[in-house]
């Protein structure tokens, strides 16, 4: 439960991008190396990064690091707050994150290191 109005607003904040979105829902259905969410949203790693930057100051994702790779998923739904929760239950029947969904099972199943998607896309 938020008991600060400052945070709640952070929150808020973090999600009201559809890049931010996109990832939640991406990650609510499981774990994902930053280079796969990368190549399944087709956007810059370093795009990827800055919102999972915001995301994680929220307090709705989380990283562990295994070797050089940087692994990501959302917050526990034991230690999730209801605002992460109803978010997850709203983003998850957008076509948007269904095409994305559907886009992660090809993606999950190529063995990393996937190809670096920044080598294919157009930095902005």
């Amino acid at each position: 439960m938020v008991d600060n109005l400052r945070f709640l607003v952070e929150q808020l904040k973090a999600v009201s991008h559809p890049l931010r979105l996109r990832v939640l829902a991406l990650l609510a259905v499981g774990e994902y190396c930053v280079c796969q969410v990368a190549e399944v949203l087709q956007v810059p790693q370093s795009s990827v990064s800055e919102a999972l930057k915001e995301l994680r100051r929220a307090g709705f994702v989380r990283e562990r690091k295994e070797g050089r790779w940087v692994f990501v998923s959302t917050t526990p739904a034991s230690e999730a707050s209801p605002l992460l929760q109803g978010l997850l239950a709203e983003v998850a029947p957008l076509p948007e994150t269904l095409q994305d969904r559907t886009q992660a099972e090809a993606v999950k199943a190529l063995a990393l290191p996937i190809p670096c998607p920044a080598s294919k896309v157009q930095h902005g």
